[in-house]
């Protein structure tokens, strides 16, 4: 079915998130340029530290430095992206400016292939790449340059089996972290997949879960997920599992989430968090006191947030984010919103 343009705006205004109480909020739409085309939002933003839109790039597509639906992104070392697809059986690599680099992948259940829905990309201390392929429910391992290294993992839920993992990151002794989300759990490996613990159960206890989406890990090896849908919040703990402290519930308030995925960290070991459903982020202290946020201004400019993904920030605290411009939570209110608002124009994209 064709979506509608002004998808973002007529969600952005129906919701009706409004950030007046937040005084410290940054608005990331500035300046007076026309909205973009809205069927064309799936791209890679990278911010500077304050929330200013440095570049851009993506777009809809099926060709080389386009995309479906954006999902997981990571940085290496030497500033390169990488980015998964939930609707490509690809890995994309760029320069830091969005310049497209090389792919690989292709449709299937071998080395070097994915299933249509890929979810995490990360990489470890040595460059090497781990992509988190939620079709498979597997880990799959490369070089920096797309080379087959290793794969781990099947469906189910013994050790080492996943059902629908989803994030993964690494701690300072390179042992990997997964969340396994509709095992309610977090599984932990080796630096060569093998399984070494576990912790987890469903539910809504101190060290439970029901939605488990994105992991990060900090430079003092402590963990944060993010815990969605009924819990709505960001659970923090050491590398053995014991909860330290964790925050939020369902909403659009400070320190609420709706639906949140991604996590990652800045130089200050600040906490970044891609509020989904709330088209923003949120940044926190390592011990989760509210801090600021950036918040779409619902304007349908080039730096607004539609459906903030993940998020990595490099060493220069350079904040990318791969955002989804349609398949929205609130998609349903949409053309509701537009019937009533006649003034809105519509039209319609690929």
């Amino acid at each position: 079915m064709a979506a509608v343009v002004h998808l973002a705006l007529a969600i952005g205004l129906y919701l009706s998130l409004t950030p007046s109480h937040l005084p410290d909020s940054i608005v990331l739409a500035q300046g007076s340029e026309s909205p973009q085309n809205l069927c064309d939002f799936d791209r890679i933003k990278r911010f500077d530290r304050s929330g200013n839109l440095i570049a851009s790039w993506g777009g809809k597509g099926e060709d080389n430095g386009e995309f479906i639906h954006p999902h997981g992104i990571a940085i290496d070392s030497v500033g390169n992206v990488y980015v998964t697809d939930e609707e490509r059986q690809d890995v994309q690599k760029f320069d830091s400016n969005g310049s497209f680099l090389m792919k690989w992948g292709s449709d299937g259940a071998g080395e070097g292939q994915f299933s249509n829905r890929l979810e995490d990309v990360n990489t470890d201390s040595s460059d090497n790449i781990y992509v988190v392929d939620y079709g498979n429910s597997r880990i799959s391992k490369f070089d920096s340059n797309g080379n087959f290294i290793a794969m781990w993992g099947t469906r189910g839920s013994d050790e080492g089996q996943f059902d629908r993992p989803w994030g993964i990151a690494f701690d300072s002794l390179s042992s990997a972290y997964v969340t396994d989300l509709r095992n309610n759990r977090i599984q932990k490996f080796d630096s060569n997949g093998a399984f070494t613990m576990q912790w987890g159960s469903e539910g809504s206890g101190p060290d439970q879960f029901i939605h488990l989406h994105g992991i990060a890990i900090d430079n003092n090896d402590r963990v944060y997920v993010s815990d969605a849908r009924d819990n709505s919040r960001v659970s923090k703990f050491d590398v053995e599992g014991n909860l330290l402290s964790s925050w939020g519930n369902l909403g659009s308030g400070e320190s609420q989430f709706k639906e949140h995925h991604g996590i990652d960290f800045d130089s200050k070991g600040n906490v970044y968090v891609a509020d989904t459903g709330n088209r923003r982020i949120q940044i926190f202290s390592p011990d989760g006191e509210f801090l600021r946020e950036w918040n779409s201004s619902r304007s349908g400019m080039q730096d607004d947030l539609v459906m903030p993904q993940d998020i990595a920030i490099d060493s220069f605290d350079n904040v990318y984010i791969s955002d989804v411009g349609d398949a929205h939570p609130e998609i349903s209110y949409v053309e509701a919103y537009l019937n009533e608002h006649q003034n809105l124009t519509s039209a319609e994209c690929d």
